[in-house]
């Protein structure tokens, strides 16, 4: 286990980003429909990329968070049904390929800028990761290492734009084992390597 703090990166803004994060999450939800997964919108497509509305449900959830999920593809790419050996291995493709979906509020000039800054906030974070596993297999002497993660057809990258609304209840399950405080995402371990923005707050706590 281990993290690593970044700064003054090039042609990143902070500011920009929390900016029409912002204001994405505060436009009404009629103005978010058509960017919200199946799951809650069943005439909309998109499974995994788009907005994810969280639910204040303290039985049942310990997070309370709403979500906007960006990945790697623009358009899905195409795949022969012969390539599958079985159901689970394509819809595991169909996650992995699905196309962002952007959001369509007749704000043209939000909706452009909201792209932009998060097509490029992705790139950013995109080539930090590369380069930090690039620098891990230099140092362990293991080229083939960086390898494993250059294949764009079945790449799981992911950016989540969060938000953390005010909950009106809490339980005992929302409070930290570690220190008694009470939390806005549960404690847990990543298995992969997760570049996060603090947008300038404290609050990121990593036990080492």
């Amino acid at each position: 286990f281990g993290f690593f703090y970044v700064v003054d990166v090039p042609e990143y803004s902070a500011s920009m980003e929390l900016k029409y994060l912002t204001k994405f999450f505060s436009l009404p939800e009629d103005l978010k429909s058509s960017t919200v997964v199946s799951g809650y919108n069943t005439t909309n497509e998109n499974v995994f990329r788009g907005y994810h509305p969280g639910l204040d449900d303290v039985k049942n959830s310990l997070q309370y968070k709403d979500v906007y999920n960006i990945g790697p593809h623009e358009t899905r790419l195409s795949m022969d049904e012969e390539e599958f050996t079985n159901p689970l291995e394509k819809m595991q493709s169909d996650i992995l390929q699905e196309a962002n979906v952007w959001p369509n509020t007749g704000d043209e000039e939000f909706d452009c800028k909201f792209k932009k800054t998060f097509q490029q906030g992705f790139k950013i974070r995109r080539t930090i990761g590369q380069h930090f596993i690039e620098s891990i297999s230099r140092s362990l002497n293991v080229p083939e290492f960086s390898g494993l993660f250059d294949d764009d057809e079945y790449e799981f990258s992911a950016m989540a734009l969060r938000r953390y609304p005010e909950r009106e209840m809490i339980n005992t399950n929302m409070y930290s084992e570690f220190d008694g405080a009470l939390l806005r995402e549960f404690e847990h371990i990543d298995s992969t390597l997760t570049i996060m923005s603090t947008f300038n707050n404290s609050g990121i706590n990593a036990e080492y």
